[in-house]
């Protein structure tokens, strides 16, 4: 409990020192003003899109598409480039053509860089913390590592990052969603939510609070249309309140999932993402957030299931969305009918010029708040060196230090001691880096690598090391994927195991009772390093267990 009042008064000291960016100057909304009086409908109804275009640079089709559609934004994908040369290339193309045509507005740069399973930037930028580790660290460290995604973005042109992920880990369980988020408590994903937030924005970098009104016990929007049936109260309580406070904290973005919500806006099979009494009177009435709002993306089956695109495009701006994001599988020409589905619909009166007007100055402002509406061109030859990945690993490497939690220790097994106890390791085969680093602090008496999901041999050697060992460090790797190794793990007397899940924080869940449980959070080389370190007592534990419900 005293920790978690400890977050809280972080969350509200953050709160404090952060003054909102969303009440503009005079003089940027006189720049605003001057590009809205001078932008053709046309134009208009462009920056109302975040589009997707495919392949590196600007090919032909690209370069006629982009001067067609005319968009506020574009959302980068790995087929847009990996590397930090490639990636800067390719944007430099894209912002050529946005600032040479009609009121040349340059573009928002958007990207999914959350970290872990959503990171399309892999090659030559940092492996970040993600997910729950945001949760477990001190709050301090989760804004530290919003700077450096925020640095490593900038350094290749990037302006918006779609995150951090505000889904409440839910007592439904989603595979799709649960692993992405920051954990089961709503105060500690707000806190974390917003320092990381407030990272990205530290370095010029926007970010994306997502999936509102909250996606931690939906099934996969990408495949159908989740219904989410929770009652009002459990809804503002849970699902809400992380939105809240990283909204009080200063969030200029919010991206509305496909989830319907029966609680807030009762018509039956109206996503979130279409429903004026979601966006109008719940996130912006009772919120209060006045910035930028978009849609999750609309080529996902909760939406073209349902709708065309086109149509889906239209309801979306008339229930008070800013932003429509095309997603990553729609061909250019079903974008380009996207737009043309709402100029048809202004045209004919059922989408008014006040409505796209009221739209465009929110993409307009939130650029103009962040400078970004002027632009110049990067550099490819020394992206590299911008990215700079070898000056932010020292940090990364302290930052897992703090974030390695110690979920329980039932038996007072730790801090592990090799000079009175004959301890044994069995780990996954696919990470033998965990291995080598707990036997660089002490080489264990015997170790034994499994495949992910162990074989019946496998868990009888399990038993054979156990038996002839005084401790059993067992590190696992997603149960909930492969169940053998909940069965591996049994076949230890459970007064010796110590389990060290490498990623989901959540084996503890899939039937094994050890005497010790730690949590590594993700399966990178430096969480390996710290997870040891706290094993071995060479680093105290800081992380929080952030399991919650």
């Amino acid at each position: 409990m005293i920790r978690r009042l400890l977050l809280i008064i972080l969350a509200c000291a953050l709160v404090c020192a952060t003054p909102s960016k969303l009440s503009a100057r005079p003089a940027l909304d006189a720049q605003v003003d001057a590009i809205l009086q001078a932008m053709p409908l046309d134009q208009r109804v462009g920056q109302l899109f975040m589009v997707s275009v495919y392949g590196k640079g600007l090919p032909d089709s690209s370069n006629v598409f982009l001067r067609e559609m005319m968009p506020g934004a574009v959302a980068l994908f790995d087929y847009n480039g990996t590397t930090p040369q490639e990636v800067t290339q390719t944007v430099n193309a894209w912002q050529t053509v946005a600032t040479q045509i009609g009121q040349h507005v340059p573009l928002l740069m958007a990207i999914d860089q959350e970290g872990g399973p959503v990171m399309r930037l892999t090659q030559g930028f940092t492996p970040l913390p993600w997910g729950a580790a945001l949760g477990a660290m001190p709050i301090e460290d989760a804004r530290k590592v919003g700077q450096i995604a925020g640095e490593e973005l900038r350094a290749v042109g990037i302006n918006m990052n779609l995150a951090p992920v505000v889904d409440v880990r839910g007592q439904t369980r989603s595979q799709f969603i649960e692993r992405r988020t920051f954990g089961s408590d709503p105060q500690v994903v707000g806190g974390a939510a917003s320092a990381y937030l407030l990272g990205l924005q530290d370095r010029g970098v926007i970010g994306v609070l997502k999936h509102f009104p909250g996606h931690g016990s939906a099934e996969d929007s990408h495949t159908t249309l989740p219904v989410v049936n929770f009652t009002r109260d459990h809804v503002e309580a849970v699902d809400l309140t992380p939105f809240k406070i990283a909204i009080g904290n200063g969030a200029e973005a919010v991206m509305v999932g496909h989830l319907v919500y029966p609680a807030l806006d009762p018509t039956p099979g109206l996503p979130a993402s279409l429903s004026p009494t979601v966006i109008g009177d719940v996130l912006r009435g009772e919120l209060g957030f006045q910035g930028l709002v978009m849609t999750d993306a609309m080529d996902m089956g909760a939406i073209v299931e349902h709708w065309t695109r086109p149509a889906a495009a239209v309801m979306a701006l008339k229930a008070g969305i800013d932003l429509v994001a095309a997603g990553p599988h729609t061909p250019m020409s079903e974008q380009l009918a996207m737009k043309r589905a709402v100029l048809d619909a202004v045209q004919r009166g059922e989408l008014s010029e006040a409505r796209v007007e009221e739209a465009v100055r929110r993409v307009l402002m939130l650029k103009a708040r962040h400078g970004l509406l002027t632009w110049s061109a990067l550099d490819p030859g020394s992206a590299d060196q911008r990215v700079n990945v070898q000056a932010h690993q020292p940090l990364v490497d302290a930052i897992y230090l703090d974030t390695i939690a110690i979920a329980q220790d039932n038996a007072g097994r730790l801090p592990l001691n090799p000079a009175n106890q004959r301890i044994a390791v069995i780990f996954p085969g696919v990470y033998p880096a965990v291995q080598r680093e707990c036997a660089a602090i002490a080489p264990p008496a015997v170790s034994f690598a499994y495949t992910l999901n162990p074989t019946d041999i496998e868990q009888q050697s399990a038993r054979t090391v156990a038996r002839n060992a005084d401790v059993v460090l067992i590190f696992t790797f997603n149960i909930g994927d492969y169940p053998g190794q909940a069965d591996l793990v049994n076949t230890v007397p459970p007064e010796k195991a110590v389990v060290v899940s490498l990623q989901s924080p959540y084996d503890i869940e899939q039937g094994i009772q050890p005497a010790a449980y730690v949590t590594a959070f993700n399966s990178y080389p430096p969480a390996f390093k710290a997870v040891c370190a706290v094993l071995y007592g060479k680093h105290p534990a800081v992380g929080r267990w952030i399991l919650g419900n």
